[in-house]
């Protein structure tokens, strides 16, 4: 077990799709996840609105892998959305951050994930670079789920979780109170 001081790092990471793990990526961006505000006011009320939740929208996965003779189930699996077969192209599909030694510490879910952009690499023959192919993902959803590692399942700094009352657990903010101003 690795002595965990600080934060995960960023380099060793997998994906699985329907719970089989594809390694070989190098490069992930997460999605952002984000809540439109939607302004009401009536009219007998103060001249400030009032803040509402809206839909909530989750951003595309983006992943990219150097082209291999076994990188092809990718370009497959796009190719079933272009063919109209979305729902069976629909997948659940889970980034997993490993710690030093290899094992899952950190884990995002995404729920009905079918990629909705597949781009071929750049060739060029004065170039001796790897060719990469780039696959964008889109989700209706996603959650940062427990990686079953020691070094997650704690709340993070600057964070408390409590529970709701459905008995789920809820993680926001704390609130700090301004430092008195001491007097000389």
């Amino acid at each position: 077990m690795p002595d965990r001081h600080g934060p995960l790092r960023v380099a060793r990471f997998l994906l699985e799709i329907d719970g089989v793990a594809k390694a070989g990526f190098s490069y992930c961006r997460l999605p952002e996840t984000t809540t439109d505000v939607v302004e009401y006011r009536e009219g007998n009320e103060p001249p400030t609105p009032r803040k509402l939740a809206g839909l909530n929208g989750y951003g595309p996965l983006e992943l990219r892998s150097g082209v291999t003779t076994d990188s092809i189930a990718l370009a497959e699996w796009r190719r079933l959305v272009e063919q109209g077969k979305v729902d069976e192209a629909r997948r659940s599909i889970a980034v997993v951050l490993l710690d030093e030694e290899g094992t899952p510490a950190a884990r995002w879910e995404f729920r009905n994930a079918w990629p909705a952009t597949y781009e071929a690499p750049t060739l060029a023959a004065d170039r001796s670079a790897v060719a990469i192919e780039t696959l964008e993902i889109v989700s209706e959803g996603f959650e940062r789920a427990n990686g079953g590692g020691e070094t997650d399942g704690g709340s993070r700094r600057g964070t408390e979780t409590t529970e709701t009352s459905a008995g789920k657990p809820e993680t926001r903010p704390t609130r700090h109170e301004k430092p008195s101003k001491s007097k000389k």
